[in-house]
């Protein structure tokens, strides 16, 4: 049985609750920057390119374009050349400061040296905002800064895409020397809020991991084989924290893996030598259609395993790229069409999370503060103790809405990349993307919007009201003179056929 969605108070009060909740974290989260602050963003060309993408798409798109292939340029000319390559299409509308800086005949030039250093040195500082360090040094800088605020972390290695056995190895390897290095350097840490709840000691190290780092061949069309090559070293990974008090997380990935990264987990957290670890958790994403009953599936599966694990609940990364796979395959999009849809999908999975806490503890993942005041709301009304929530969000990210939850007496965790910039540049997309999208609340939370608007409760988007898979529409032809082709949809091997 399964408890359905927290009404202890009416609708309207609980509403009412979580307006003047995010009011409250909004009012906080308003930055106070000194005149000099403002003068000195105005001069530096990582800020700049920020805020260009946030008003020109077109920039937007070859800027990025550009930055994600920046790591394979070997040299300043080459740099420069695809630099005026790519910012000098037609219908990209360029500020004046990029004007001049492009302003160079040959990319072997001085003026062109120039530009590619500038390029360079602005996507690396850019990076190092969502980056928390390239080596345990940095990392463990960072980390003392997160504690410092009364914060706790996770730490994310960079590059987890392998395509050989040796790389898989590696991958782990590395997680149990960092495992290691950070629990060893714990014991010299203050001690914080953070590292307590409800009396009991938690642990300060916590790693989060992707399944398909641990095996090179993992794959939807082989979940056995996969789970028995994933599954060695994930009981090496956790044997390993166990030994040294760290928690470890499994992060969720693109949707082809997400129906196998739950059949490898389930059964492994069942065995006897794990079914008794709450330091574990699972992350669910909430712009996947079938998102709601895979935590109606975790709730009763965790009630049958007797011992709670986390669930970490995010919106989700791979929109784009999850919506263009299916329309390539002609499948229908397993991601809501509306950015609304997915935020209303969002506080129902909190509403369904937070009513279910004896069985599964909640890290609710957001830079939206509507979607952080609504799981706020629920916890108080439900008196939810600490140690069954927590809130997240992303390092470099949001950093006034972590401190204001935690200055609100909340546990919150900071996800933190860590590693190389180069496989990194992934990800600093992914991260900018957000940053910049129209839909972002980050965006809009800056923008000339009113208050009452980008705090109002998600709405449906047409087509995702009942969360069920919608057909896409047929593409538009340029003329009605051509027959159009409907090809039957390829086979979606991530999805088990009954």
């Amino acid at each position: 049985m399964i408890t359905n969605q927290p009404r202890s108070i009416s609708a309207s009060a609980r509403e009412e609750q979580t307006q003047t909740i995010a009011c409250q974290l909004l009012a906080a989260t308003t930055e106070k920057r000194s005149i000099f602050a403002k003068v000195r963003d105005t001069f530096r060309w990582d800020d700049k390119l920020l805020s260009w993408t946030m008003d020109n798409p077109s920039l937007r798109v070859q800027l990025f374009r550009l930055i994600d292939c920046l790591p394979s340029l070997t040299t300043k000319a080459e740099i420069a050349a695809h630099l005026q390559e790519y910012l000098s299409v037609p219908d990209v509308e360029l500020p004046q400061a990029l004007k001049g800086l492009l302003n160079f005949t040959a990319a072997e030039s001085m003026p062109g040296q120039v530009a590619a250093t500038t390029l360079s040195t602005a996507v690396e500082t850019l990076a190092r905002k969502y980056i928390a360090g390239e080596n345990i040094k940095q990392i463990l800088k960072s980390i003392e800064q997160i504690r410092k605020q009364s914060m706790t972390f996770t730490i994310d290695l960079l590059g987890e895409a392998v395509i050989t056995e040796i790389e898989a190895q590696s991958y782990l390897d590395r997680y149990l020397e960092l495992t290691e290095q950070l629990t060893l350097a714990s014991q010299q840490w203050s001690k914080v809020p953070q590292d307590k709840a409800d009396g009991v000691d938690l642990a300060q190290v916590q790693v989060s991991v992707k399944l398909t780092a641990f095996y090179s061949q993992f794959d939807p069309l082989d979940v056995a084989g996969s789970q028995v090559k994933v599954s060695e070293r994930i009981r090496i990974l956790l044997r390993k924290a166990q030994e040294v008090g760290a928690a470890v997380h499994f992060d969720m990935e693109q949707y082809r893996y997400k129906t196998a990264t739950l059949a490898v987990l389930k059964p492994l957290l069942m065995e006897a030598e794990f079914c008794d670890r709450t330091d574990i958790g699972i992350t669910l994403q909430a712009y996947l259609r079938d998102s709601y009953q895979d935590l109606k599936d975790l709730i009763l599966w965790a009630k049958q395993r007797g011992k709670p694990i986390s669930v970490r609940l995010i919106k989700g990364a791979y929109w784009d790229s999850e919506t263009i796979i299916a329309r390539q395959n002609h499948w229908p999009t397993p991601v809501y069409n509306h950015k609304s849809s997915t935020d209303a999908n969002f506080e129902r999975m909190t509403e369904l999370l937070l009513a279910n806490h004896e069985y599964l503890y909640a890290a609710i993942g957001s830079h939206n503060v509507r979607s952080q005041a609504h799981a706020i709301a629920i916890a108080k009304d439900l008196n939810i103790p600490p140690r069954r929530l927590e809130f997240q969000v992303l390092y470099g990210m949001a950093d006034n809405l972590a401190t204001a939850i935690a200055q609100a007496g909340y546990r919150v965790r900071v996800y933190c990349p860590y590693g190389d910039l180069i496989p990194g540049m992934s990800y600093l997309i992914r991260r900018l993307l957000e940053n910049t999208a129209n839909s972002s609340f980050l965006k809009q939370s800056v923008s000339e919007q009113p208050l009452d608007g980008l705090l109002d409760a998600p709405v449906w988007g047409e087509g995702d009201e009942d969360g069920s898979q919608v057909q896409l529409t047929p593409i538009a032809l340029p003329t009605a003179t051509v027959t159009r082709i409907d090809p039957a949809p390829d086979t979606d091997y991530a999805i088990e056929q009954l």
